[in-house]
């Protein structure tokens, strides 16, 4: 489209014959001309149409409007002939003889407009509004709660330019960018930034001057609409910056705001931004009611890991080596019925025949490995991470409130701590099953605790470990050898060739056992080896499981090393409950349900080990006896 400045400083020709094209053509006034004041010199000013109130108006009006302009342009140049021209006879010698009808012309140009592109109205009128797309539905609570995230190709965007400003000391600003979006129901809970070209930190307490390459944000799902305005977002981005974004949440995640790794929903008022300078990584905490920056200087030494390139040979390699390890010996895909093994190797092949650096080829794998719907599964790019399948399983405990309801606790800071409460019921909590020396600590445990007449052990906390160290605790509360799970691996190449089922047996282990009342407590962050554990305790007469559902996932992994410092996790079995069905995805079910949810369980509030306490409290008094007996 040609500006008025350009139009005003021509000679008098070209401005009236592109106002005999619309006089001659449509019988209307010319279009208004905005000139240029001398404050707005340096910026021309452009024709603009009137505001259609249709877009179907629109878009013939934006179209017609480019068309008009075009053709007052051919005018001026002595390539169109106008209707009621008289000057024919006073062309000049050498003037083009060409003549091109009219309307050929206003078609020609009405179709070149139109392959163009809509007109500047008709693109503003696209713009997104992200908060319309992100409804917040979430805010800051007590206590705070972990959110689990999603970052797909529906999340990533494009924006004109992104800039953040708190009082007078911190301004950023960047151009053209990408954006990716974390998600969890509908909110954003973070968001990362990368412009197509490095922008700048223009004020800051740390950092004044340097290039900004990226940036992760923290803040409200409320202020996405302040954070990343309407004018500034152009639309949908590229699907393929998903795995970067993945990447900086799950390095960065962790660095504020957060807990167990999760995001969790900051104050209205708190925006953390996290910047990748070419200098160092700049963390700011902002508050934006106060208008005050503080500068984190701990997480310059934890900047984004550099990226390592690789050859398409190498990268190749290492997808088709995990593929056909997972080919060979994963047991679950009779446990995955969608799960079409042959057309995922075709559709992420060509990304890792893409990938230019050793971190592209492990988010390749990731997303190959992504629809096994895995917990087991898991992929290491160096010292990263890189995010696979996950889903939401919030902690159903709180440690502050199970000091509240049963006492100190004393932690061992080896898997375990204790207490007992003034009416004489112990409390176990086997948070890891990874110490060798964690049996022999438990058995002193229960020496001391021995004369309890009920007996909590909560496993809430637990996410696994060594198998064997649960045998050896579960021994303490077992009268005779008992069977707690099955399992079968692969036997033959075929996805269904299983072996044989495969009992796993629990058996007591003397001198003594703890025969009082024990109530088990689970939930879904019990997982793996914990949920061996409490199927072991649930084989005891004197037990009863508590809670909720465990996680749903078992393993006996072996590692695959690629060569190019990228590790995957291949589960090798299919681990079963004692009556053969899979413990995945339903996990150990309670013998006794306590729904709640997780703003239920604050500092003072654990509704699971209430009601088990509650539970114990029922026995008669007369009834109970010290839970070790010789």
């Amino acid at each position: 489209m040609f500006r008025t400045k350009h139009a005003a400083t021509t000679k008098s020709g070209r401005a009236v014959a592109a106002s005999t094209f619309r006089t001659a053509t449509r019988r209307r006034k010319p279009a208004k001309i905005i000139k240029a004041t001398p404050a707005q010199s340096h910026r021309p000013q452009r024709l603009i149409p009137r505001r259609p109130r249709h877009k179907v108006i629109e878009f013939f009006i934006g179209y017609r409007h480019c068309a008009t302009i075009l053709a007052g342009e051919l005018y001026a140049r002595g390539f169109v002939r106008p209707r009621r021209s008289a000057d024919v006879s006073s062309r000049k010698p050498g003037d083009s003889a060409l003549r091109v009808p009219q309307v050929i012309v206003q078609t020609v140009v009405f179709l070149i407009a139109a392959v163009a592109g809509p007109s500047a109205h008709a693109r503003q009128e696209q713009d997104v509004n992200l908060a319309s797309r992100y409804p917040a539905s979430l805010d800051a609570s007590e206590p705070p709660v972990g959110r689990s995230w999603s970052c797909d190709a529906a999340d990533i965007w494009s924006v004109r330019s992104f800039s953040f400003t708190c009082g007078d000391g911190f301004a950023v600003e960047l151009g053209p960018s990408q954006v990716a979006f974390g998600v969890h129901q509908g909110n954003v809970v973070w968001a990362y930034v990368q412009p197509d070209a490095p922008g700048r930190v223009l004020r800051a307490p740390v950092g004044t001057g340097e290039e900004v390459r990226s940036i992760f944000l923290r803040f409200n799902p409320a202020v996405l609409g302040h954070v990343f305005p309407p004018g500034t977002v152009v639309g949908q981005g590229k699907a393929a910056f998903a795995a970067w974004g993945r990447r900086a949440a799950t390095w960065k995640i962790n660095a504020a705001w957060q807990s167990g790794n999760l995001p969790v929903i900051p104050w209205r008022k708190s925006i953390v931004v996290d910047l990748e300078t070419s200098v160092a990584r700049r963390l700011f905490m902002t508050d934006t009611e106060a208008g005050t920056v503080k500068y984190e200087p701990f997480f310059e030494r934890r900047p984004l890991p550099p990226l390592t390139p690789v050859t398409e040979t190498d990268s190749l390699r290492a997808f088709d080596e995990v593929w056909e390890a997972f080919d060979r010996e994963y047991a679950m895909f009779g446990v995955r019925p969608g799960v079409n093994w042959a057309k995922l190797r075709e559709t992420f092949r060509p990304r890792a025949a893409a990938a230019r650096t050793t971190y592209e080829t492990a988010a390749a794998i990731a997303d190959l490995l992504r629809p096994l719907e895995d917990l087991h599964v898991w992929v290491n790019c160096g010292d990263e991470n890189v995010p696979g399948y996950s889903r939401s399983r919030p902690l159903n405990a709180n440690w502050q409130a199970a000091e509240a309801l049963v006492g100190p606790l004393r932690d061992s800071r080896r898997g375990a701590a204790w207490a007992r409460t003034e009416d004489g019921i112990a409390y176990l909590n086997v948070y890891a099953l990874s110490d060798a020396e964690l049996p022999d600590l438990v058995d002193k445990m229960l020496e001391t605790l021995g004369d309890s007449w009920g007996l909590v052990l909560d496993l809430r906390f637990n996410g696994g470990g060594d198998e064997l160290l649960a045998r050896a605790i579960a021994g303490r509360f077992l009268d005779r050898p008992r069977v707690y799970s099955r399992n079968q691996y692969r036997s033959g190449p075929k996805h269904d060739d299983l072996g044989p089922m495969l009992d796993r047996v629990v058996e007591p282990r003397g001198p003594w056992r703890f025969e009082a009342p024990v109530v088990v407590l689970i939930g879904p962050c019990t997982m793996s080896s914990a949920e061996s554990f409490a199927l072991m305790l649930a084989q005891a007469p004197q037990t009863t499981t508590l809670g909720d559902r465990t996680a749903g996932s078992s393993a006996n992994p072996r590692r695959i090393e690629t060569g190019l410092n990228i590790t995957v996790n291949l589960p090798r079995w299919i681990d079963r409950l004692p009556d053969g069905r899979p413990l995945e995805p339903g996990g150990v079910e309670p013998e006794v349900y306590v729904k709640a949810a997780p703003e239920a369980f604050t500092p003072r509030s654990d509704p699971v080990l209430l009601c088990a306490l509650e539970k114990l409290r029922e026995s008669p008094a007369e009834s109970r006896r010290p839970g070790r007996k010789p």
